[in-house]
């Protein structure tokens, strides 16, 4: 994951321009392909209009039960408590209509950065898909870890990635009295704070992580912001749809409640990288004041209104929502947006070209920059609210 992967796929991307033929060996026992001129054909079209990328769903042992009783995933019997909705590393798009072959969104990349990112974007993050969507799911389930992510400096020296991991949660679904952990108490003592992480990894003495991190009420539909190492966790009772920075696997953990991980054996938890980031700003009356925005109307029309609900200086990307009772226009101005259908039955996205693609409750679509000017139509019976997000 961390050598060999990142390297396959550099070479791949080199790969598409001369590729006779591209296989697709998700199942070994019934290979698919297609040729080098459609795949490169298929890319160039793909990029004309919004796509989905195929989703997975993986159980935790924080799971919940939503994305399996709600969504209907099967994928996992336990749960489907971590859903990928769009992660470039691992995001495929699906192609052909029964026996599809699944390519790989790098390879779009490869060959269409500038259509799909715009030329911004695709300069100022090397031709990475820069932004993530996922559910964390722990509805019935337990609290997630406590734990915080690397800045763009530690991320660069450390773990050699070129910018570090900013979030933001965006609550779908809670339960009364659900809780965000986010940020530090304003009296809390670090010192204290890490002999309690310790001890807990020395001797199993667990200890109650509130007396050093805020456990802010969790209300739907407010986004919490999450800038690279300040400490946080949904807790047990949440539907939370993370949007963040897609470097995905350094979550580095504070405290994850004694638990062991779905093999048995007890998860890890990794505090002199998480201490080494840890941000003391973030703490007391300021994570109410700059983590917890408040929604801003931006424009108006006939049948939407749009709002900011959530951006600050150290995240590169912002979060916008679209109340659509009717129809909503919108326009890329040379920059990809992501969507997500957060309350409502469907929408359809249609371009000025006229391409069409339906979007129904809680799926993920991403806009290229390409796309210039659309419209978002509501189908379904009630308001449709729709979560944007796109480079600031």
């Amino acid at each position: 994951m961390f050598v060999d992967w990142p390297f396959e796929d550099r070479h791949r991307r080199t790969l598409v321009p001369r590729l006779a033929r591209y296989i697709d060996l998700r199942d070994a026992e019934r290979p698919r392909s297609l040729r080098g001129d459609a795949l490169r054909k298929s890319l160039a079209v793909l990029v004309g209009a919004p796509f989905r990328t195929r989703p997975a769903f993986l159980a935790q042992p924080w799971g919940g039960r939503w994305a399996r009783d709600v969504l209907g995933a099967r994928e996992s019997e336990l749960n489907a408590g971590l859903g990928y909705e769009l992660i470039a590393p691992e995001s495929g798009v699906l192609f052909g209509e029964r026996d599809h072959i699944e390519v790989g969104l790098d390879l779009l990349l490869a060959e269409h950065a500038d259509a799909l990112l715009g030329v911004d974007v695709a300069r100022r993050f090397a031709g990475s898909f820069p932004i993530r969507f996922d559910y964390l799911d722990t509805a019935g389930g337990g609290d997630l870890s406590v734990h915080c992510h690397p800045d763009d400096r530690y991320m660069r020296d450390v773990f050699g990635l070129p910018y570090g991991q900013d979030e933001s949660y965006y609550v779908m679904v809670t339960r009364p009295g659900a809780r965000i952990h986010l940020g530090l108490r304003d009296d809390a003592d670090l010192t204290a704070f890490r002999d309690a992480a310790e001890r807990s990894q020395t001797d199993g003495t667990p200890f109650a992580i509130e007396r050093f991190v805020n456990a802010l009420p969790a209300e739907q539909h407010q986004l919490y912001l999450i800038p690279a190492g300040t400490p946080h966790g949904s807790g047990e009772g949440n539907v939370v749809l993370e949007i963040s920075a897609t470097p995905y696997v350094y979550s580095l953990r504070l405290y994850d409640w004694m638990r062991a991980g779905l093999d048995g054996m007890p998860r890890a938890v990794q505090l002199d990288h998480a201490f080494a980031n840890l941000d003391t700003r973030r703490r007391g009356e300021a994570v109410l004041r700059e983590l917890v925005p408040h929604t801003t109307a931006v424009r108006r029309g006939a049948g939407f209104a749009e709002y900011a609900i959530g951006h600050h200086p150290d995240l590169f990307f912002a979060v916008h929502r679209l109340d659509v009772d009717d129809v909503a226009d919108d326009d890329t101005r040379g920059r990809f947006h992501v969507l997500n259908l957060v309350e409502g039955d469907e929408i359809v996205i249609r371009t000025a070209a006229g391409r069409e693609h339906r979007l129904a409750y809680a799926e993920t679509i991403v806009v290229p920059a390409s796309v210039g000017a659309y419209s978002l139509m509501r189908t379904g019976r009630s308001r449709a609210k729709v979560v944007k997000a796109f480079v600031a």
